[in-house]
């Protein structure tokens, strides 16, 4: 017999791959589901900033919100092999993650992809396809 409260979410790692050629870069991001209270607490703020401006939101805004939500979706990385960025293995901070997502926008791209995919943060490592 299965337990329905034992089905839940997990945390997930992502290999980031690279744009070009589909091969692993050597970044792996850690993914929250969207149930982890961290990624709860950035979806009510974005829909509580959202409501106070009456749905009238500037393009600034969304992508804002849209990176709020991003960062509070990855809770960590791995750096593998000779892979730096800006010539070092940077320690997990909101403020490197944030730089690096906006400054390549394929690596948040390949991030977002991921969060969407919610039956993958449902299987085993074993099962996990990327």
């Amino acid at each position: 017999m299965t337990e329905l409260t034992n089905i839940v979410a997990a945390e997930r790692r992502l290999e980031i791959l690279h744009p070009g050629n589909e091969e692993e870069v050597g970044l792996v991001l850690l993914l929250l589901p969207d149930s982890h209270p961290q990624v709860r607490a950035a979806a009510r703020k974005s829909a509580n900033e959202r409501m106070a401006y009456r749905g009238k939101v500037t393009a600034e805004q969304l992508e804002a919100a849209r990176m709020g939500m991003l960062t509070a979706s990855i809770s960590g990385w791995e750096w593998k092999g000779e892979l730096t960025f800006h010539g070092e293995k940077p320690a997990f901070d909101q403020h490197t993650l944030t730089a690096l997502l906006k400054e390549l926008p394929w690596v948040a791209e390949q991030a977002d992809i991921a969060l969407s995919d919610r039956a993958a943060f449902f299987r085993g490592p074993d099962e996990e396809g990327g």
